[in-house]
């Protein structure tokens, strides 16, 4: 008795849809501010500024940063922050969504004191326009700046700066100036093992298919 070729291949179809959405590329989005602003990209190389995912420029509001599907690989999350007066600080919590981690061995980076040892800083330039500034890659330490109340602005109230950049013993960073911040992370992509879901869709059309072949004999 031959197989009806529609529902065979609804089946599988079906099956491979659902595989190719469990193992899809990952995508890094998140929320993040900036007093005063940033600009932030997602590069393969932290020598050289990548791809923008999102800007702001409205302290004290949050901005949403998404990047486009990242295939298997190494990447870097950049970001420029600049300073036009006052306190500054970075705050954010990034996520990845599909295959990948951060140095943290998770998918959630955040400005919180458990991951300041994944984030590198450094001193740009004592430029204070809202506009992007040649890269400069982050060497330096970053320290949890308290010297300022934000508060919870980008869902965490935790902000960060850089340790080279301090102007004085009381921890105040710089008053004008651009800093850039950077945070690796690898996407991994498909896995060889199939997902469960397409195991159960598999298992679901082959029954599928029994039954239909046995009420055709009856």
């Amino acid at each position: 008795m031959k197989v009806r070729p529609n529902l065979f291949a609804g089946v599988l179809s079906t099956a491979l849809l659902a595989a190719s959405a469990a193992n899809a590329d990952a995508i890094l989005s998140g929320t993040t501010t900036a007093d005063n602003a940033f600009f932030a990209y997602v590069s393969s190389s932290n020598l050289t500024l990548g791809t923008l995912i999102g800007s702001g420029n409205s302290w004290p509001s949050s901005f949403s940063v998404t990047s486009a599907s990242l295939s298997p690989g190494t990447y870097y999350l950049q970001i420029e922050a600049i300073n036009y007066g006052g306190p500054a600080g970075l705050s954010g919590i990034f996520n990845l969504g599909g295959g990948g981690q951060f140095l943290n061995g998770t998918q959630t980076l955040t400005t919180d004191p458990a991951n300041l040892s994944y984030w590198l800083g450094g001193y740009n330039n004592s430029s204070g326009n809202v506009a992007p500034q040649p890269w400069v890659e982050p060497s330096s330490a970053i320290y949890q700046d308290t010297s300022y109340a934000w508060g919870n602005i980008a869902g965490t109230a935790n902000w960060i700066w850089s340790t080279d950049n301090l102007s004085n013993p009381g921890g105040i960073p710089c008053d004008t100036c651009t800093v850039d911040f950077s945070a690796q992370f690898t996407v991994t992509g498909s896995t060889e093992v199939p997902e469960p879901l397409t195991l159960t869709l598999f298992g679901t059309g082959l029954a599928g298919i029994v039954a239909a072949r046995r009420r055709k004999r009856a």
